[in-house]
């Protein structure tokens, strides 16, 4: 067990990239992962080799864009019809804790799946273009995500490609959010949150901010801030790794309070393949004879209308 003070966020300390193989700091790592994820189910990285000059150069392009004229925003405007890749206006996303919306401006790049039709396919490079600097840093975020996935595996004593079947096409994406102060009062909101508490639907959730703002919800019902910074690196779990490990790995509620200035928060999700069926899966379980715990979710349809739905 991880002895932490109520706001502390557990350390997980990354190995060298050289050095993944079987060696002691890769198996320390992946006991800090395993004890950071079942106990807290958030923790920030040291040794994460992302570099934060990227950071602000991502930074950079999205003030860049959040800062042009809503009719050539609204030219990227997400809906199903684009797989959710593009922009979300101020206001655009119903929030599922209270009767508004949430109070920023979002943008998402990266993976999208092959529909059946050849005439619904979308053209990836349009939603991409404004974000050159960060479709490269996306791929960073990737390759990061995957080691994690990786000490996840070799905590629970498997094989660390355990996971390989479910991330053959990937849906992984990078969120970039706006926040201003007085944005919720603008749109209506009678709450002071920026992003109302919330799960991802994900595997997890990597984030970088340049100002403080988002909180995670402590096992003791505290709400924890997350360190901001360039440099810093933080995750927390989603719904998905929690169902495939049956309630191993904590699932964490989060938010964003109402913010006093700017600030732009980067979120990388790591996704499984479009319509995986996400349910328990045994080698994680915390008992392998425990039923199972969740309801199968399916990351394709289902999904889709969850979103479909937020942004109707």
């Amino acid at each position: 067990m991880i002895q932490l003070h109520a706001k502390d966020v557990p350390c997980i300390e990354m190995p060298d990239i050289g050095a993944f193989s079987t060696c002691d700091t890769v198996a320390s790592a992946a006991a800090q992962m395993d004890a950071a994820c079942r106990e807290f189910g958030y923790f920030k990285l040291a040794n994460h080799r992302i570099d934060p000059e990227r950071t602000l150069a991502v930074i950079a392009e999205s003030q860049a864009f959040f800062a042009l004229p809503a009719s050539e925003k609204e030219a990227f405007r997400a809906d199903i019809r684009t797989q959710f890749l593009g922009y979300r206006s101020l206001g655009a996303e119903k929030s599922l804790f209270h009767g508004g919306a949430e109070a920023c401006e979002q943008y998402r790049i990266g993976n999208c799946h092959d529909p059946e039709k050849g005439a619904d396919r979308i053209d990836r490079s349009f939603f991409h273009a404004p974000f050159t600097r960060s479709l490269s840093f996306f791929h960073e975020m990737n390759a990061l995500a995957e080691r994690l996935m990786a000490l996840a595996a070799i905590g629970n004593n498997q094989e660390p490609e355990i996971f390989a079947p479910y991330f053959a096409a990937p849906m992984h994406r990078l969120g970039l959010n706006y926040y201003e102060p007085g944005s919720g009062k603008r749109i209506g909101n009678r709450v002071g949150y920026g992003m109302s508490p919330h799960v991802d639907r994900a595997v997890f959730t990597l984030v970088i901010q340049d100002e403080r703002g988002l909180e995670v919800l402590s096992p003791h019902g505290d709400w924890i801030s997350v360190p901001a910074g360039p440099g810093e690196v933080c995750g927390f779990i989603g719904d998905y790794f929690q169902r495939w490990t049956n309630g191993g790995f904590r699932a964490v509620q989060h938010r964003v309070g109402e913010v006093a200035k700017d600030r732009i928060s980067i979120q990388y999700k790591h996704k499984p393949s479009h319509a995986t069926l996400v349910s328990p899966l045994a080698p994680f379980t915390i008992d392998r004879d425990e039923p199972a715990r969740y309801e199968p979710f399916d990351t394709g349809p289902q999904y889709e209308r969850l979103l479909a739905y937020l942004l109707s």
